[in-house]
């Protein structure tokens, strides 16, 4: 499901117009990397004439040569397999030893297998631990400080409250380093690191032990006070749950009874708005009801699959780009002598009848995409009237207004008061 070109090759092999008939890897390997995906795959490609061949592994055909095919995907696997054995072997003895596993937190840089302190960023962790230990300030409210001053985190990311927690309990800071062999760490493993392995690093500790400890205990007495949220999962609390999104791209989410952006509550957003659950409500049942209108363009996302269309005019604007770089080849044959004026002429009617063909094929294809796409509005509005009537259904159980309003719609774009709504595909 992750590798999107993969089922892109795939959906054009079982396309109706056939349009290739191998598919060359350089190792089965790079195919599939276990048997299970592989036999699944290959069995699909086989029944619509389709072969995989392996360029550095060549099979003779016959059931001796998928006997052996067989056997080389089995030890592609095997392989695999303890190969990330003796790679967990590797960083667990290297952990051991006080070397460092990852690439360096924030506030550090690598520099010969080892870490090395950022100043700039040195100068934020020691900041983080000072006015966590010291005053009253959250770490929303820290987050947000840092945000301002324009920090990132080591993956480009904005800090969040769950950003400043991690690093106040991260030893890398003092001097040391962990590494957790199998699994991540869960919040609470982070306190006591049961399940880490730590040693004395070979790098320069930004903070003090002391004040490492100071900021561990206030974390720990304010972990013990918090209550857990009690959360019924059974019955959602409205069908509004989950579906209306920031311009930052979080979700709102319940806050003190009203919706608000989970960007902002963990302070990576500035958009604070609270919004009325019931008013927001009755603005979206309006916006259904007048996107039931077919004077109404209604935006709609379509699923994960390309049509035939999709692909006819995918394979014809690249049909159009290879036919640009024919023509100028054809001009410099000309140029530099290689051509006649009169075989650049013949050559070049040639390739403006083709052009022509190829832009008509596409306005064709175009003008296809058009037509499933007005009926595409015209089936999603006879299910937006049912939607409609059981989402102003009183009788109905929330259970069943969640389930139709997800079906249906796809997101809700919350942008300074204005709501805009997209809609599923049927």
């Amino acid at each position: 499901k992750n590798r999107e070109e993969f089922q892109n090759m795939i959906a054009y092999a079982k396309a109706k117009e056939h349009y290739f008939d191998t598919i060359l890897v350089w190792k089965f390997s790079r195919f599939a990397r276990n048997q299970e995906e592989s036999i699944v795959y290959k069995s699909m490609l086989k029944r619509n004439n389709v072969n995989v061949v392996s360029v550095s592994e060549p099979i003779i055909e016959g059931p001796f040569g998928e006997l052996i095919e067989r056997v080389l995907e089995w030890m592609d696997e095997y392989y695999l397999i303890r190969l990330s054995g003796e790679v967990i072997r590797g960083m667990t003895e290297r952990a051991k030893q006080g070397l460092p596993q990852t690439f360096a937190p924030f506030g550090y840089r690598n520099k010969d297998k080892s870490y090395v302190i950022k100043e700039d960023e040195a100068e934020i962790v020691k900041w983080i631990f000072e006015t966590y230990v010291n005053t009253n300030m959250t770490q929303i409210e820290m987050a947000r400080h840092i945000n301002s001053l324009g920090f990132k985190t080591k993956r480009g990311a904005m800090f969040e409250n769950r950003t400043i927690n991690y690093i106040l309990l991260n030893p890398v800071y003092i001097g040391k380093v962990r590494w957790t062999p199998h699994g991540k760490l869960t919040r609470e493993e982070m306190y006591n690191n049961t399940r880490s392995i730590i040693e004395d690093g070979t790098h320069k500790p930004i903070v003090s032990e002391e004040l490492f400890n100071l900021a561990g205990k206030k974390l720990a007495e304010n972990l013990k006070w918090r209550k857990p949220h009690q959360h019924d999962t059974s019955t959602p609390w409205h069908w509004l749950k989950g579906l209306i999104r920031c311009t930052c791209g979080k979700t709102f989410v319940r806050n003190s009874g009203k919706l608000r952006c989970n960007g902002a509550n963990k302070g990576t957003c500035n958009v604070t708005d609270r919004l009325n659950v019931k008013e927001v409500e009755e603005l979206i049942l309006r916006q259904i009801k007048e996107d039931l209108s077919p004077k109404v363009n209604i935006e709609v996302v379509k699923k994960k699959r390309k049509t035939n269309n999709d692909n006819k005019e995918k394979i014809l604007k690249t049909s159009l780009e290879n036919l640009k770089k024919k023509r100028k080849r054809l001009k410099d044959a000309y140029l530099y002598g290689v051509d006649s004026l009169e075989e650049y002429k013949e050559n070049k009617k040639i390739l403006d009848q083709e052009e022509k063909e190829i832009n008509d094929k596409l306005k064709e294809a175009k003008s296809g995409n058009k037509k499933e796409s007005a009926q595409e509005q015209t089936v999603i509005r006879e299910h937006l009237k049912s939607v409609y009537e059981i989402l102003t259904d009183d009788s109905i159980e929330m259970t069943k207004k969640y389930d139709v309003a997800h079906k249906c719609i796809n997101t809700i774009t919350y942008d300074k008061g204005v709501l805009y709504l997209k809609y599923n595909e049927f």
